[in-house]
């Protein structure tokens, strides 16, 4: 393994790797940011396309070598100092590295009468957004459609949540909700719209067929648009006084009731 080493700030990769913290940088590049060891081998594991791997000086020292990973046969070594203006965390990690962003077609979603597909619409904080995409993969879904508005799918905190989900999982970022509807009905998806004013609980659907579940922004849920377009409006029944749940929380929900049904379907 060949070991670099840079002592300047102002050197062309580290203003590179430092840029992917903003969605411009990471356009620009097309290049996203992976924070840690574990996040790296998630991303080789699934076939992303690894350019570069930084660390700190102190990781190297305390013991990293190649047999951790065979994979990586280059990496940079640059100060402490440096190494925290490279990470997003407020305890650095020791290793980052960038990743090839990667772009899943819409036709990687469906899967014929087993889609599930979660659409985020304009779902703006980084937390939830990776927590959907970590709760889809954990219950099946086919895929999920981050529309326009929503945060970058590869923001560095999105990477974080979705803990390795982004690279297994089809993510579709940017499509206008129009231009997703028009796609889902072509394809014969119902297209389910969650909705705390809604009076049918949303395991009353048949959900052994091909299914959209729209989850709405965290402060101005789903538009009207969507709510008029949809072919069901439903809810998720709650006790006591609560209004309404998170959008990460309600996804999981929503999609795990779904696994449980088609999971018992097949017995």
């Amino acid at each position: 393994m060949k070991i670099n080493s840079i002592g300047s700030a102002s050197n062309s990769l580290l203003k590179k790797v430092r840029s992917l913290q903003q969605r411009s940088g990471r356009e620009q590049h097309g290049l996203f940011l992976l924070e840690g060891p574990k996040l790296l081998v998630e991303a080789q594991s699934k076939g992303i396309i690894i350019q570069d791997v930084i660390v700190s000086s102190s990781y190297l020292n305390s013991g990293f070598s190649a047999s951790e990973n065979p994979n990586i046969e280059q990496i940079t070594v640059v100060d402490d100092k440096l190494f925290r203006d490279l990470t997003t965390t407020s305890t650095p990690c020791g290793i980052v590295s960038t990743g090839k962003i990667h772009t899943p077609q819409f036709s990687d979603c469906l899967k014929g009468t087993a889609t599930l597909i979660a659409v985020a619409e304009s779902v703006q904080d980084p937390g939830n957004l990776g927590t959907m995409i970590r709760a889809a993969l954990a219950f099946g879904a086919s895929g999920l459609i981050a529309t326009a508005g929503s945060v970058d799918a590869f923001n560095p905190k999105v990477v974080r949540s979705a803990m390795g989900a982004l690279f297994k999982l089809p993510v579709i970022v940017g499509m206008k909700m129009d231009d997703v509807v028009k796609r889902l009905k072509e394809e014969n998806i119902r297209i389910i719209a969650l909705e705390p004013t809604a009076e049918k609980p949303f395991w009353q659907l048949d959900l052994n067929q091909g299914l959209a579940f729209v989850f709405g922004n965290e402060g101005n849920g789903l538009t009207g648009e969507v709510a008029e377009l949809a072919d069901e409006v439903v809810t998720i029944p709650m006790a006591g006084q609560t209004e309404s749940l998170n959008v990460a929380v309600s996804s999981a929900v929503v999609l795990f009731e779904c696994a449980r049904q088609r999971s018992a379907m097949k017995r």
